[in-house]
């Protein structure tokens, strides 16, 4: 067991007790499945532990989690996207070559609770970066809250790097209190059957030369991005919706990062021009899965506008990891709706 996982000098108080937690959820008109009340129990019995939430796609993690993180005093806690978190982690070491210890130790380790959403990890460089991060965080007093689709001994799936891991997975499995949601259905989905009614997936002959920010006459951007080394052209509508080319999003090489910012500064978004699952590639299909993830996890409002239907889960598979969890994403922004 690592010591001092979280001191006691640590802002510990007014921990979430399974019944507050209930009664906000109560209050906002939903209930826990019983999968869920399990799980938010044995939250509670963690008590002041790191947490690691995992389980499959859509059974209410994120959601579930967060109604947990909220009732944490607020000024001891801050969610942070986990893409976002190596990304900049990345950046922090490359600005200060030469005190790579330095930075590590001082790296997000002052708010003393951190949720991260979605903890996966599929790059060799981020698991020797987090081998060498997450204990000094857990050492200097901060409390982690994670949730992902894999128990930690899955990690890093890939035999030829899984072993870069193995670290971080006994931290894991030695440090935080390790929870399962099992459960068997996608709270994502409506249950109708045949498939769900989807606003947001609007189906066009051709989306390659139109689009709002051509003939809607919106107002022309340059969005800078890497500190003003690149730029995205995109538009921006009357109603003040950002609409954006697929291509310029997910075929040109922007980070979960360049992703972070737009999110953060256009909350309703159009994407134009989606191509047709039989025209995706790899690299700008795995952009697309990490800018889904984060519009959905900054809770943006986006239109997808494209010539084909919404594809599925056994056609992205072979061009995505994590298909299940993109799909099941994608899905439940497109049938949000618009306003």
């Amino acid at each position: 067991m690592l010591p001092r996982l979280f001191p006691s000098t640590a802002k510990t108080a007014a921990l979430p007790t399974a019944a507050a937690v209930r009664r906000n959820v109560e209050a906002e008109g939903r209930r826990l499945d019983e999968a869920q009340q399990e799980a938010l129990d044995r939250l509670e019995s963690a008590g002041a532990a790191p947490i690691y939430l995992w389980g499959a796609v859509g059974r209410g993690k994120s959601w579930l989690l967060e109604e947990y993180f909220t009732l944490l005093p607020e000024e001891t806690r801050q969610r942070v996207h986990f893409h976002g978190f190596l990304s900049g982690l990345h950046s922090a070491l490359a600005a200060d070559p030469g005190r790579a210890e330095h930075v590590l130790a001082r790296y997000r380790t002052e708010t003393p609770v951190l949720l991260f959403d979605e903890f996966l990890l599929h790059d060799v460089a981020d698991a020797h970066l987090l081998n060498r991060w997450l204990p000094r965080a857990l050492a200097a007093g901060v409390r982690v809250l994670a949730t992902s689709n894999y128990p930690p001994h899955r990690l890093l799936p890939d035999p030829l790097f899984h072993e870069a891991v193995l670290p971080v997975i006994r931290t894991i499995e030695s440090g935080f209190h390790v929870i399962e949601l099992t459960g068997t259905w996608d709270h994502r989905q409506t249950g109708i059957p045949g498939g769900s009614a989807q606003p947001g997936w609007l189906r066009e002959p051709s989306t390659e030369s139109g689009g709002r920010d051509q003939a809607g006459g919106a107002q022309e951007l340059q969005v800078p991005l890497g500190g003003g080394s690149r730029s995205l052209r995109a538009g921006l509508a009357s109603d003040g919706v950002f609409v954006v080319e697929f291509a310029r999003l997910c075929d040109d090489p922007l980070s979960a990062q360049d992703y972070l910012v737009l999110a953060r500064r256009w909350r309703r978004w159009e994407i134009t021009g989606v191509p047709g699952v039989e025209r995706l590639e790899r690299e700008p299909t795995q952009r697309w899965a990490h800018l889904v993830d984060v519009l959905y996890d900054e809770r943006v409002d986006v239109l997808f506008a494209s010539e084909s239907p919404l594809p599925s889960e056994a056609e992205l598979a072979p061009r995505v990891r994590d298909a299940a969890r993109f799909v099941s994403r994608l899905r439940h922004l497109a049938e949000r709706p618009f306003t």
